[in-house]
């Protein structure tokens, strides 16, 4: 039997239903073009049942750009929806933050205009962990060139999207506003 967002191929709405265990984490917008911000906090606004009210603070590597972090509570699941929202914006870089649960690993999601997202499950420790199909698919696509294998190897651990976000993040500063998920 399938759900009605099955038969018109829509995804199912995150409810209580089909999220998971409750969870927080962090939002970082490590830079924002000054003209989004309103729209970035309006998209924020629609996943939480309250107002958001980031601590905007304007970034000196990157003109015209502002950053903020926020912290968020919810369900597993959480950090994809944020994501997803933000995700839609072109020209921001962001990072989202799940911590995990008993059923479900810790997360951190990253996003660049230029590479779009990468999303890597974190350990205990805070390591990135790479699956076994993901390894797998490394050394089908090297077919044998260390060269390709030690770029898919970087692209399973995120490095790109480290380079690219890493000169944003020293301007991070502690979260500022909380937001809580709608059930």
């Amino acid at each position: 039997m399938f759900s009605p967002a099955e038969k018109t191929g829509q995804p199912s709405p995150l409810t209580p239903e089909t999220t998971g265990n409750p969870t927080s984490g962090s939002i970082f917008l490590l830079a924002v073009p000054s003209a989004l911000a309103s729209h970035v906090v309006w998209a924020l606004e629609n996943l939480t049942t309250k107002r958001v009210n980031p601590s905007w603070q304007t970034l000196p590597n990157k003109q015209g750009y502002h950053r903020a972090d926020i912290s968020w509570q919810g369900k597993s699941g959480g950090a994809a929806l944020i994501a997803s929202t933000l995700r839609q914006f072109q020209g921001i870089f962001f990072e989202v933050t799940e911590r995990r649960t008993a059923a479900s690993d810790a997360l951190r999601i990253m996003h660049t205009p230029s590479l779009g997202i990468c999303t890597l499950p974190v350990d205990v420790q805070g390591n990135f962990t790479v699956s076994e199909d993901r390894i797998r698919y490394a050394f089908e696509q090297a077919a044998g060139s260390f060269d390709e294998l030690y770029h898919q190897f970087s692209l399973a651990v995120g490095q790109p999207w480290d380079e690219e976000l890493e000169p944003l993040r020293p301007h991070a500063s502690s979260a500022s506003t909380t937001i809580r998920l709608q059930p």
